[in-house]
């Protein structure tokens, strides 16, 4: 719900500055993942629950750089596992959590940009607040880490409006494994609301 307000707070800050004039393009995203590689071995679930924000500073419309927040969280129940914590072992039903939070650098390239159908590629590349939690019963293992992230994604924008237009687009993330935590691997799927504000 934070992410939500945060993100609600942000869209208003820029949309309030001189930023977001000619040239800009903004994009609020559902975006529900699949988990992949590793990432499923520990909670193999699909998840709705994930969205992100973007905001780009287009030139001569085709080509836009800047930022990327979002959220996804997955969640599963595993039966018939095993948890041990020093000297003391559980048996029963564990429950992991996993929240990848990424904040990125991005750069998008929009093909036909005068035209409304407009397909795009995109890559971002930065870091990740990652979160994995196992629970079962008093147990609990928590593991936090700062990951570099790197996003590449294809999709296409159909312009409704003159400033408005609707988003889908596939995006597949892959976090490095450090000394705090694993790789993890997703590929999210993304609905999404466009603000468009091109260089006429």
């Amino acid at each position: 719900m934070k992410f939500y307000i945060y993100l609600t707070l942000l869209l208003i800050s820029l949309s309030s500055i001189q930023v977001f004039g000619q040239g800009t393009m903004i994009q609020l995203n559902f975006a529900p993942a699949l988990p992949l590689g590793t990432t499923a071995d520990f909670t193999g679930n699909f998840t709705g629950r994930g969205a992100n924000f973007e905001f780009y500073k287009m030139n001569e419309n085709n080509f836009g750089y800047g930022v990327e927040f979002g959220t996804m969280n997955f969640y599963e129940e595993v039966p018939d596992q095993i948890f041990e914590q020093g000297t003391a072992s559980l048996s029963g039903m564990q429950y992991r959590y996993l929240k990848i939070t990424p904040i990125m650098a991005s750069a998008i390239y929009i093909f036909n940009a005068d035209k409304s159908f407009k397909p795009f590629i995109a890559m971002g590349a930065g870091f990740g607040i990652n979160t994995q939690t196992v629970s079962m019963g008093i147990f609990v293992e928590k593991t936090e880490a700062r990951q570099f992230i790197i996003r590449p994604e294809i999709g296409a924008i159909y312009q409704l409006s003159d400033y408005v237009g609707i988003k889908l687009s596939s995006k597949y993330y892959q976090t490095f494994e450090n000394t705090d935590m694993r790789a993890h691997s997703m590929m999210g799927f993304n609905l999404g609301f466009v603000m468009l504000n091109f260089n006429k």
